[in-house]
C-alpha cells in the first residue's frame, strides 16, 4: 500500500445520521464493531470515507478491514478487503444500529446528542 494513503484526524465522531457522539463511545469499541474513517491519498489529493470492521485493538491502535458498504468506486486507491490501522481520533462515524448488541447496551447510558449541531450523513466534511 502506498505510503501516501493515511487516515484523517477528525474533530468529532457522528452516528449514521450525522448526530455528534460523545468521544468516549470509541472506548467501548471491540473487534467486530463497524466504524467509518476518512482516508486521504496525498498523491492524488483524493479523500474517501470508508467503513471498517474492527479486527483488533491494542494500545490505542485499531486494525480494520475496509468494507464495500456504500463504495461505488475506489476513490483513494485503497480496495475493499484491505487492512488499515487507525486511532480513535481518526474515527468519523460509529453507526450505532450496525453494532453488536453488546456495544449498544454498553453505550446506552451515554448522551448521544452532545451539541445542537450535526453533519450531513455523507461521511465527508470540510477539513
Amino acid at each position: 500500500m502506498p505510503g501516501s494513503i493515511n487516515p484523517v484526524v477528525m474533530d468529532e465522531a457522528t452516528d449514521w445520521s450525522g448526530q455528534i457522539l460523545p468521544r468516549q463511545m470509541a472506548h467501548y469499541l471491540f473487534p467486530s464493531c463497524i466504524v467509518r474513517v476518512v482516508i486521504h491519498n496525498s498523491t492524488s489529493d483524493c479523500g474517501e470515507a470508508i467503513y471498517f470492521r474492527i479486527t483488533k485493538i491494542k494500545d490505542g491502535t485499531f486494525w480494520g478491514i475496509a468494507q464495500d458498504t456504500y463504495r461505488l468506486e475506489d476513490w483513494v486507491g485503497f480496495p475493499s478487503g484491505e487492512q488499515m490501522t487507525f486511532r480513535k481520533e481518526h474515527i468519523n462515524e460509529i453507526p450505532l444500529s450496525w453494532q453488536p448488541r453488546r456495544y449498544q447496551k454498553e453505550v446506552a447510558h451515554l448522551k448521544v446528542h452532545v451539541k445542537d449541531v450535526g453533519y450531513f450523513p455523507t461521511g465527508m466534511r470540510g477539513q
